[in-house]
């Protein structure tokens, strides 16, 4: 699967590194993301599902990122965002945002398969569409 953009997301972190310049910030924003989605997700699927979605999309994206593997170390571990915070900071700046903008895809096809897409679309794009465009309250 290419890394293209989700059809709502009209800015990716890939495109967020360049308007950024701050890896920090950038790297700070991936894992609020998560952590959004995370418990956004949590009441519908479970802390079960979610782990089981995180680390099938960390299995995917490895092919193309291997050491992201590192964020997951298989499908029944708790879901640790200091763990991929890790893996994500081992990398540059433009790699690191593009590797996470391919598990998030990877991640919401996952899900709309489970859910449907319209679900998935309805519960991802509040939580995605502020964080990725600038428009989330600054207190996130």
């Amino acid at each position: 699967m290419e890394n293209r953009k989700i059809a709502w997301v009209s800015t990716t972190f890939a495109d967020h590194v360049s308007l950024s310049k701050n890896p920090e910030h950038t790297l700070d924003l991936i894992i609020v993301s998560w952590e959004k989605v995370d418990q956004v997700l949590r009441p519908i699927i479970g802390r079960g599902g979610i782990e089981a979605l995180f680390h099938r999309s960390v299995e995917i994206t490895a092919e193309a990122y291997p050491w992201l593997t590192a964020a997951s170390t298989d499908e029944k571990s708790a879901l640790d965002f200091d763990v991929l915070r890790h893996a994500l900071s081992k990398q540059s700046t433009s790699h690191f945002a593009g590797a996470n903008d391919t598990l998030l895809l990877h991640f919401y096809y996952l899900l709309s398969n489970l859910i449907g897409l319209s679900l998935t679309d309805r519960l991802l794009r509040p939580v995605l569409d502020p964080l990725l465009n600038g428009t989330a309250p600054k207190d996130t």
